[in-house]
């Protein structure tokens, strides 16, 4: 949603990205771990794992990973897994108060088949 948009709604607009949220994501909360969020719109060269884990600080992080191009720059997307599911329901129940680098960050629970894939080249999040 651009940020004219947002702009336009003017001080619903945390409600509005809120409900947009919750009719875009109907996936369940995960049964057994890993507990791991989706975290979106985390763009912007000072966009760091730690940045990222200070947010979720009052949670039981397990780790963070913070998906780069091949230049190093974040493309945008990330993951946060959770030790329990009760800080990944915590996570959800918040989203789109938190911000990284002054943009309102996305949270959602990560479809598992997309955490690891080979384009991202990643094995573990640690």
């Amino acid at each position: 949603m651009s940020s004219a948009l947002l702009g336009r709604i003017g001080s619903h607009a945390d409600d509005v990205l809120r409900l947009l949220n919750e009719a875009f994501d109907n996936r369940p909360l995960p049964t057994q771990p890993p507990y791991t969020a989706f975290i979106g719109n985390i763009w912007g060269d000072d966009v760091n794992e730690s940045g990222l884990a200070a947010i979720f600080s009052s949670l039981k992080v397990k780790s963070v990973k913070v998906i780069r191009d091949r230049d190093g720059k974040s493309r945008g997307f990330g993951f946060v897994e959770f030790e329990d599911k009760a800080s990944l329901k915590a996570a959800l129940r918040q989203t789109w108060q938190y911000s990284l680098c002054g943009r309102l960050i996305r949270v959602r629970i990560a479809d598992p088949r997309k955490c690891f894939n080979e384009e991202m080249h990643l094995d573990t999040f640690q």
